[in-house]
């Protein structure tokens, strides 16, 4: 059955148009604006001044176990010098506040339905992919696919 679900994560991300070229280490990222769960539209620009992990999944990929792992190492350094962003992959926004509400996740989530911003402006490939971002807004660390915690927590701790 886990194996089921990363083949439909992996064609879940196969399909659809070319991607963009993905944001290159030591680059600036552009923001993109995503609707949060309430409905709310989210200016990711406006998270500049601040470390910023940009958080890739969906419930398909194993990243729900990560995201929860990570909860009170996120909460403990949330809105003083570090932004922990999720983005839901392909999902109805009654998928991903499930997860999140349910786990209750401290996350801005925010839901990239048609896969504008990952396949489009990030060129995800596989989930979970993770950006790191210093607080100029400039790419660090790009992690694909699940990453130990405690290394995450460590990379992470290095741009606060």
């Amino acid at each position: 059955m886990k194996y089921m679900a990363i083949l439909v994560t992996l064609l879940l991300l196969a399909i659809g148009s070319a991607e963009a070229r993905a944001p290159r280490i030591g680059e600036a990222v552009a923001g993109f604006t995503l609707p949060d769960l309430s409905g709310r539209k989210i200016d990711t620009a406006l998270f500049k001044g601040r470390t910023t992990v940009i958080y890739f999944w969906n419930n398909l990929c194993g990243c729900t176990e990560q995201l929860i792992a990570l909860k009170s190492f996120v909460a403990s350094r949330k809105g003083r010098q570090l932004m922990f962003v999720t983005v839901n992959e392909g999902q109805s926004r009654a998928i991903a506040e499930s997860v999140i509400t349910a786990n209750k996740l401290p996350y801005e989530a925010l839901l990239d339905n048609d896969l504008a911003v990952g396949k489009k402006q990030f060129g995800i490939k596989v989930l979970p992919t993770l950006f790191i971002l210093d607080k100029q807004g400039v790419l660090r660390e790009k992690l694909i696919g699940v990453v130990d915690n405690r290394k995450l927590e460590s990379i992470i701790q290095r741009y606060l």
